[in-house]
This record gives C-alpha cells, sequence and structure tokens, in this order.
C-alpha cells in the first residue's frame, strides 16, 4: 500500500527500514590536519617579513625597499576610524605610507594557513598560456 507521506516516522512500520551506515571513528580519521602560522607582511609588495621583538623605526622592506614602521603596518591602523587609528592619538598622521615614531605602533600579525601564500609562477603561466591557446588562429 502506498501512502502519500513518504517522509520518515509517518507509518513507519508498513516500509522496510534502510541500515544505519557505521559509525565514523572519533580522532582524526582520514583527516588532513592543517596547520596555521602567525605572519607579518609588507603592505606594498606582501612579502613576509620576519619580525623578532620589535619593528624598529629605520627598518625597510628587504623585497620592494619601502618602510615598515608605518600606519598602514599596524594592526590599530582603520580607514573608517577618528584619525584613521583605533587608538587615541592627539594628532593624525598625514602620510600613512611613510615612517614614524607612533608609540602605539603594533605590527599586523595574520593567522595563515602553512604554505599558504603567492602561487607558484609555473602555474599561473601555464594557466594564462592555456587560455591563450583557445584564441589562437
Amino acid at each position: 500500500m502506498s501512502r502519500k507521506y513518504r517522509q520518515a516516522g509517518y507509518m513507519d512500520s508498513d516500509r522496510e527500514r534502510k541500515p544505519k551506515p557505521p559509525p565514523r571513528q572519533k580522532g582524526a580519521g582520514g583527516r588532513i590536519e592543517t596547520k596555521f602560522h602567525l605572519i607579518t607582511r609588507c603592505n606594498n609588495c606582501a612579502a613576509e617579513i620576519q619580525v623578532m621583538d620589535q619593528i624598529r623605526v629605520t627598518d625597510q622592506c628587504k623585497n620592494c625597499g619601502t618602510d615598515l614602521h608605518t600606519c598602514r603596518n599596524c594592526l590599530n591602523f582603520d580607514p573608517a576610524a577618528r584619525n584613521e587609528c583605533t587608538k587615541a592619538i592627539e594628532v593624525r598622521i598625514a602620510n600613512k605610507s611613510t615612517n614614524n615614531v607612533c608609540p602605539l605602533f603594533d605590527p599586523k600579525v595574520l593567522v595563515e594557513k602553512q604554505g599558504s601564500g603567492a602561487a607558484p609562477t609555473k602555474v599561473v603561466d601555464s594557466h594564462r598560456q592555456a587560455f591563450l591557446d583557445l584564441f589562437k588562429k
């Protein structure tokens, strides 16, 4: 006899019951463990910065040569906040990309997956070449 409603629980005695799948093992099982690490990046070129204790006023990026002790590399930088800083500062710093001696400077530390970052250029080039090959005459 066929029923109008087939959701579970309605007149279950008329239907055959499906066996439940076996319970999964607790613990890691087949999952891949993802590792994270703390990293600081240059605001200009996104190169990884090795910070031992603190960024000094004279420090520059080894990749592009820009200053690192700037508002844009600070944890407190917020363009929507008053004076573009989440902390209460007395004087607004006009150029956010140049060195300053702000005592409230904290380097912006990001949490990233281990091994993440820029894609290898060979992969990018092969994708670009495959795209260009589509439109060859």
